[in-house]
């Protein structure tokens, strides 16, 4: 099944908004919101998606940052 393009636009952006969260030291807010846009990105593009990819990588790295 391949995913509505709008979709996959709505998850980037998404992925991009929690990442200016990080970059404004909102770490909370970029952690909650990594997280619900990586659960929507694996239940609607696939766990093995470059997007989901993506988002999990920069939840990964603000996870390790946060420490």
């Amino acid at each position: 099944m391949r995913a509505d393009p709008e979709v996959s636009t709505t998850l980037t952006s998404r992925n991009n908004l929690a990442g200016a969260y990080r970059a404004a030291g909102l770490v909370g807010e970029a952690v909650l919101l990594y997280e619900r846009t990586l659960t929507d990105a694996e239940r609607i593009l696939g766990e093995e998606h470059p997007t989901t990819d993506v988002v999990r990588a920069n939840l990964a790295a603000v996870r390790e940052r946060k420490r």
